[in-house]
């Protein structure tokens, strides 16, 4: 079953029901970490947005920093936004309106961070973009970051990169420390399973 769900704030990875035996153990919860929300399912522009009404509640809710509320909903967007880019599932769905693209989504926290993580298949050329971009934004400073981030907004993306550059760029520059990343190629298969983690101190 596809479900989304804010959860309970003593709830860990044990109590989540998901069958995704590929995906889920890519997030890496830690025993202390409460799981405030987490998605596995299909991905679209229209689920984002609705699941982005969700976040947006949570957080005004939770956390009195605006600066830091305003760049965990930015992450979510462009994480969400990367699903619907990249992903490559045999669940896929397509419409005359709209793709529909297979993933996982989690947002934890604990005594120091929240965290939010995102996992889903790719294909070769979309796990060598992936891993080519994430590699240098993890050797950038913050203010190369922002430099190139405002450059990027200048000028038109690669017609191969789906809009990822900016999307990164938009991540790495939110996020209290490097975006983290791992690629697992699957067995008997073409493709790999795809995991980004970004990391917020709480303020």
């Amino acid at each position: 079953m596809v479900w989304f769900s804010l959860v309970k704030n003593n709830m860990k990875l044990s109590d989540l029901q998901v069958k995704d035996a590929v995906l889920l153990p890519l997030i890496t919860l830690q025993r202390q970490s409460a799981v405030e929300l987490f998605y596995t399912g299909y991905f679209s522009q229209q689920h984002i947005v609705a699941m982005g009404d969700v976040v947006r509640a949570w957080l005004d809710k939770h956390e009195s920093s605006l600066p830091l509320r305003r760049r965990l909903f930015s992450v979510f967007i462009e994480m969400g936004q990367n699903i619907v880019r990249y992903s490559s599932d045999e669940r896929y769905i397509g419409t005359d309106k709209e793709e529909l693209r297979f993933g996982s989504l989690c947002l934890h926290t604990d005594h120091a961070n929240y965290y939010l993580e995102t996992a889903n298949l790719v294909g070769y050329e979309a796990s060598s973009l992936l891993q080519n971009n994430l590699d240098v934004l993890r050797t950038m400073t913050q203010a190369e970051i922002k430099q190139a981030w405002k450059q990027n907004l200048r000028s038109e993306a690669p017609a191969t990169s789906k809009g990822a550059n900016i999307g990164l760029l938009t991540m790495a520059r939110d996020t209290s420390e490097p975006l983290e990343y791992r690629i697992h190629p699957l067995a008997a298969s073409s493709l790999s399973a795809f995991h980004l983690k970004a990391t917020f101190c709480h303020d």
